[in-house]
């Protein structure tokens, strides 16, 4: 008997469509049909750079529940985001995350999935990035702020144009330089991408997010094949920069004995164990925060001065409000971050302004938790991996009012009742708690 494997493949292929369309327990779900049948529109929109707007408009069109891939939907609902991010969670993280880790065999919190090492993992950095710690660090901040503004001031003074993007991503890498391995990275000072660290980053973090949904992930990219045909490149010289600094600290060869994160990294202790990290464990935590910490920062920056400048009735009144605390207070030098909360307006506008363009835009995914779980009159199964868009989710009517997608600075100033729901609903630093982003102290000093 012979066996037509045109027609088996006809029939496979017509079983699995006719599964995914009808039968799966997403099916009910609505979405772009091509969803249904494939995750790769979802992926191409990410390669193409327009999530950001993509994902609104799919909520727009579609309600709180879009399936965006046959085995995948996103959300924007208030009970949903308190199951899936809040403290205390049950819901893991998906193996999209695997996308982060790096190609040495060492732990890294932010793409680990399984809870309990994630957990442990966080609290062994998070002292570096507690505000008393980002505090003490604000020195190192304000040197580079002081930089930034000399420059800017000279090409002002000589009437010329500058690009206030390209100068939040230089003042944001010398930032993290600073605090991380007590050196600024020279884009300031410079005034170009000094050794294409920007251009490196930016580029890595291209690659590992969109291709974080395709098989191998970021190994099509990072992988010791690639590591050797790019020997000599920018980003090999910046890890072994990298790795220099951290031996001539461990090593007291820097001459430094400051405070910063890099000295907090050296003295971590390995899981479950009471011995010297390893050196490539502090080099990877040291990166980490250059690949995280800087490009998020910038975008913060970013987001704040086009909504300033696009509203000069905001301007004013944030430069009357400043001008007048200068006053009040008879301050000399600069503002501190301490000081700027004394200022509910700029707390307002950033706030404001970062929620409309979070610097992650990503679906933030997790699984559903045991038992599963109910959205909008739709059943998520326990497992179904589900996300969150910060920006979708930063502009659900039903949470921020039908001027959501409006700049509006005094909804934070309404009352202080508001102002605390408004804040427990905000996705712009990825959740509350545990579930927050780790960094978001050096964005907040940073920024303000």
């Amino acid at each position: 008997m012979t066996v037509n494997l045109s027609l088996v493949l006809t029939l496979w292929f017509t079983g699995f469509l006719v599964y995914r369309l009808f039968f799966h327990p997403l099916a009910g779900i609505p979405g772009p049909f091509i969803c249904k049948i494939t995750g790769l529109w979802r992926t191409y929109r990410y390669f193409n750079m327009t999530w950001h707007d993509d994902i609104v408009n799919l909520h727009r069109a579609y309600g709180p529940v879009v399936r965006i891939a046959p085995n995948e939907a996103s959300i924007v609902d208030a009970g949903a985001q308190k199951k899936l991010y809040s403290h205390g969670s049950k819901a893991r993280k998906t193996s999209w995350y695997d996308t982060w880790s790096t190609s040495v065999p060492v732990p890294v919190f932010f793409s680990e999935t399984d809870t309990k090492i994630h957990g442990a993992l966080r609290r062994r950095v998070s002292a570096a990035f507690s505000m008393s710690s980002i505090l003490k660090y604000e020195k190192y901040v304000q040197s580079c702020l002081d930089v930034c503004y000399g420059k800017i001031r000279k090409h002002a003074e000589a009437g010329r144009i500058i690009d206030m993007s390209e100068w939040t991503h230089m003042l944001t890498f010398d930032i993290v330089g600073e605090l991380t391995f007590g050196q600024a990275l020279g884009q300031m000072e410079t005034e170009t991408d000094l050794d294409d660290v920007r251009k490196t980053n930016t580029s890595d973090i291209y690659w590992a997010g969109n291709l974080g949904h395709m098989w191998l992930q970021s190994r099509w990219v990072n992988n010791l094949v690639v590591e050797w045909l790019n020997a000599g490149s920018p980003a090999a010289r910046f890890s072994a920069w990298v790795f220099e600094k951290v031996i001539m600290r461990k090593e007291g060869r820097d001459g430094s004995d400051r405070e910063d994160m890099l000295s907090h990294f050296l003295k971590m202790k390995p899981l479950g164990t009471n011995k010297a990290l390893e050196d490539i464990e502090v080099v990877v935590e040291s990166a980490n925060v250059v690949g995280a910490g800087a490009d998020t920062t910038a975008i913060g920056m970013r987001s704040c001065l086009y909504f300033i400048l696009q509203n000069p009735s905001v301007y004013q009144r944030l430069q009357k409000e400043i001008d007048d605390y200068y006053v009040s207070a008879n301050l000399q030098q600069p503002i501190s971050f301490q000081q700027t909360q004394e200022l509910p307006y700029l707390k307002s506008v950033i706030a404001e302004a970062t929620r409309l363009y979070p610097s992650i835009v990503y679906q933030l995914l997790r699984h559903v938790p045991d038992g599963g779980m109910e959205v909008n009159g739709h059943f998520l199964p326990a497992g179904t991996p589900v996300g969150m868009s910060p920006i979708a989710a930063n502009r659900d009517k039903a949470i921020w009012g039908e001027d959501a997608d409006v700049f509006l600075p005094e909804r934070w100033l309404e009352d202080p009742e508001r102002s605390t729901y408004l804040e427990s609903y905000n996705m712009t630093y990825g959740g509350h708690g545990s579930r927050a982003c780790i960094g978001r102290n050096l964005a907040l000093v940073s920024t303000d």
